[in-house]
């Protein structure tokens, strides 16, 4: 009985140091915790993913497909490689104004025509060069509504004498075109001012044969010549 009791204590106490000492072995044990992983799976090469963003950033390996997608908050932004001048950036296209239109010529002949014959010296006679430009520039006596005779001088001798000749000048362009026209329906207006608005200089001897003339305006519509 005493050898039984004495047996069982024994195995008690070889019980209890071989529990102590696996646990002063479990000490020195260093734990390794194991990495978590998304979807292994054997012979396919896993990828490191992000999980989460900010200052709850962990990362894990996985295997595609079941690594996360990524979003444009996982992919980093990429800089141009050169700064943009300002040569190279797009600009507003400039609103361009249309050109004016430009009135025909032939419109504007048509309208109203000017012609001017110079006389002689002191002379209110009509040169055939005079005669003939008048006669030209006259085209058809029904399509001319008015005719306004402008007589003009130098400033060669008194204002008085001026003063007439221009006037006889006008006359003698009035009466050139009655006679060439007997059927000139037109209305006939004489203006007549000596030594006065001069196109040229009275220095030379050209200025003064300019300013020796007398102005003819050929108005084609209805309208009042100024």
């Amino acid at each position: 009985m005493t050898a039984h009791f004495l047996r069982r204590v024994a195995a008690l106490g070889l019980v209890a140091s071989c529990t102590a000492l696996a646990s002063s072995c479990s000490l020195f044990r260093t734990s390794v915790p194991a990495e978590p992983t998304l979807g292994m799976h054997a012979g396919t090469p896993a990828q490191l993913a992000q999980l989460d963003f900010g200052r709850r950033t962990k990362f894990a390996k996985c295997v595609p497909p079941a690594c996360p997608t990524r979003t444009p908050k996982t992919l980093a932004l990429e800089k141009p490689s050169q700064p943009i001048g300002r040569e190279a950036a797009v600009t507003p296209a400039e609103s361009v104004a249309p050109a004016p239109l430009a009135q025909d010529p032939a419109t504007e002949a048509e309208s109203s025509r000017t012609v001017i014959v110079q006389f002689g010296l002191g002379s209110a006679q009509l040169s055939h060069a005079a005669r003939a430009k008048l006669n030209g520039a006259m085209g058809d006596p029904l399509h001319v509504r008015r005719i306004k005779i402008v007589g003009r001088t130098d400033s060669t001798g008194p204002l008085a004498f001026n003063e007439s000749l221009a006037l006889a000048r006008a006359i003698t362009v009035r009466d050139h075109l009655r006679k060439t026209h007997p059927t000139l329906a037109a209305t006939l207006t004489l203006q007549a001012r000596g030594a006065c608005c001069f196109i040229a200089s009275n220095d030379t001897v050209a200025g003064r044969t300019q300013n020796r003339r007398v102005e003819v305006v050929f108005q084609m519509s209805d309208e009042i010549l100024p």
